[in-house]
């Protein structure tokens, strides 16, 4: 009777210890239910919790349901979300290191890129974001300069017009050659569009996730800068994981997993774009050779700023830049 009562005992705290065990992930993303990172992350959740044994569950939280794309990196930091997606784009002087990858004309490729830029902020990362883990990076495929009414063939065409731009590099871009700045969150642009608020827009080649493809007519091709998301996690919840969770949390956050899970958005946009030049109604132009060199010139000054404000942390920016387009080159991912 007595063992008995020991051995049931016993099974209850097993029991106990392997439910206290079971974590939960939460992932806040700003972007919509249907767009191709969030769908990504669905594989990426259910391999975690296949190499975890079941013990991690991971749940994605699209459309700012627990922040706005601008607080992600504090939601992580204070545990709103165990994972958060964050723009370093949209924290304006927050991230230079981050953001070197903002220098027009530097990318190619997105997910050989994002691959070697992960690897590369390994190196930054306990510098730049030590309050967080950094976990993976997503990044869309170049993007470039979409417009509703006419063609821009030189940057000093877009002088007059105004814009609705995705960061400060952008800004800095378009207003060097004249152009004003429409800011708006993702969820507004159509609108902004449709009312003519803006005359075009730096974005991606999917026009569709933002309604705006029957309205923007006219696309500059050429990769004239990528935008980057790090997936970060809260440091005491990882911290408090068992060994074996933490081991299965590092195998996924990877600079393969990286590449992985921006695969399927490039696909979506590298089909987008060939949809818009097979499109009679659209007009996709490609620069001369003279003309993509003043594109690449327009970018010098806000080279000169990039670099710069990486000395906010005693480093030489211009060394971390060529490090990165070393890298870059050796991914077969540069400009």
């Amino acid at each position: 009777m007595k063992s008995a009562l020991v051995a049931g005992l016993i099974a209850a705290a097993t029991i106990s210890t392997a439910h206290a065990q079971e974590k939960e992930v939460r992932v806040s993303f700003w972007v919509p239910p249907t767009h191709a990172v969030v769908k990504a992350f669905e594989d990426w959740g259910k391999s975690l919790t296949d190499a975890s044994g079941g013990t991690i569950k991971v749940t994605l939280f699209p459309a700012e349901q627990l922040g706005k794309a601008v607080d992600q990196y504090d939601m992580a930091r204070d545990g709103i979300a165990e994972m958060t997606m964050v723009a370093p784009a949209y924290n304006s002087g927050q991230f230079p290191i981050f953001l070197l990858d903002e220098v027009p004309f530097l990318f190619s490729n997105s997910t050989k890129g994002v691959r070697a830029l992960h690897e590369w902020y390994l190196n930054y990362a306990p510098v730049e974001m030590p309050d967080v883990k950094l976990c993976v990076m997503t990044m869309h495929h170049p993007a470039t300069l979409h417009m509703k009414a006419d063609q821009v063939k030189v940057p000093s065409e877009m002088s007059g017009k105004k814009l609705r731009v995705a960061g400060t590099t952008s800004v800095a871009y378009v207003t060097g050659q004249g152009a004003t700045t429409v800011q708006a969150a993702f969820p507004e642009i159509r609108e902004l569009v449709e009312r003519g608020v803006v005359d075009g827009i730096t974005f991606p080649w999917d026009l569709t996730v933002i309604n705006s493809k029957d309205t923007i007519k006219y696309h500059v091709d050429l990769p004239i800068y990528i935008g980057t998301q790090g997936f970060v996690m809260n440091k005491p919840f990882y911290d408090g994981l068992t060994d074996a969770q933490k081991a299965a949390v590092d195998s996924h956050c990877t600079p393969e997993w990286s590449e992985k899970l921006s695969t399927p958005w490039a696909e979506r946009e590298l089909k987008a774009k060939a949809d818009l030049m097979a499109d009679p109604s659209h007009v996709v132009y490609k620069p001369t050779e003279k003309e993509t060199k003043l594109w690449v010139a327009a970018a010098d000054q806000i080279r000169e700023k990039a670099v710069a404000a990486v000395s906010r942390y005693n480093l030489d920016g211009n060394k971390l830049l060529e490090e990165l387009k070393k890298k870059l080159a050796e991914a077969g991912a540069g400009f």
